[in-house]
């Protein structure tokens, strides 16, 4: 039975003291600035590393979570949600058959997405204690099948663009965080700011138009058409450059 989001306050289930990577109860929000800085010290060298990215989401958005969490309970689809809690992490997903869909689906351009980049899909090395824990979870096991729907590459550019994308969709307070740092320190080569300001404001005017990313059920749109799916989310077009 899922444990109730306003039941519980979000911490991070996991630390790494080493880093300062440790999250106590109720800090208060110089530590979670703090802890929150380290995390992101860390994502800049090891963008994949789920300790850093647990603790930075505790640190930032734990009542963005559970918000989120609550506001689900409150709709059947969402309360499915939370009850089943399906999941995208490795382990779960099959490549291969996903591959042999047809062109155009988004299991086929899921699996594709995988392939391209070199990478596996998303693993917590952590158990899942609450609704919130597995809202953060799922959030992090779909960030790969956003940048399919969204259209968003890969690369330094195509990270805040999304980061723009899912801060107009979903409020998070991480992206404007990331999107700060990444133009005070311009990790990965990125250019000035004011080069791409106007991609990063298309793209926080997309995330808003679209529906709520928590609203579909991904695991069972693998056979539907990208554009299928897209149309669901009413993902609006791309600004042309």
């Amino acid at each position: 039975m899922a444990v109730e989001a306003s039941e519980s306050k979000f911490s991070s289930p996991i630390s790494r003291a080493e880093d300062g990577l440790y999250l106590p109860e109720q800090p208060s929000l110089l530590t979670r600035f703090k802890v929150a800085l380290r995390a992101l010290r860390v994502l800049e060298k090891h963008p994949d590393d789920p300790v850093a990215a647990s603790v930075f989401n505790a640190a930032i958005d734990g009542p963005v979570f559970q918000a989120h969490a609550e506001a689900l309970l409150k709709t059947p689809e969402g309360a499915a949600l939370l009850k089943d809690r399906p999941t995208l992490q490795a382990g779960s997903v099959d490549l291969a058959a996903l591959a042999q869909l047809p062109e155009g689906t988004v299991g086929r351009a899921f699996a594709q997405y995988f392939i391209d980049n070199k990478i596996q899909p998303f693993a917590t090395p952590y158990e899942v204690r609450n609704d919130l824990d597995y809202v953060v979870k799922w959030y992090r096991e779909t960030h790969d099948l956003h940048h399919v729907l969204t259209g968003y590459a890969t690369d330094s550019m195509g990270e805040m663009e999304l980061q723009a994308f899912v801060w107009g969709n979903l409020g998070l307070r991480t992206s404007p965080f990331i999107l700060l740092f990444a133009a005070l320190l311009r990790p990965h080569n990125l250019p000035a700011i004011w080069r791409y300001a106007d991609r990063l404001r298309d793209a926080y005017a997309r995330g808003k138009a679209t529906k709520n990313l928590f609203s579909v059920r991904y695991e069972r749109s693998m056979a539907l058409t990208v554009e299928a799916l897209r149309d669901a989310l009413q993902i609006p077009p791309r600004a042309k450059a």
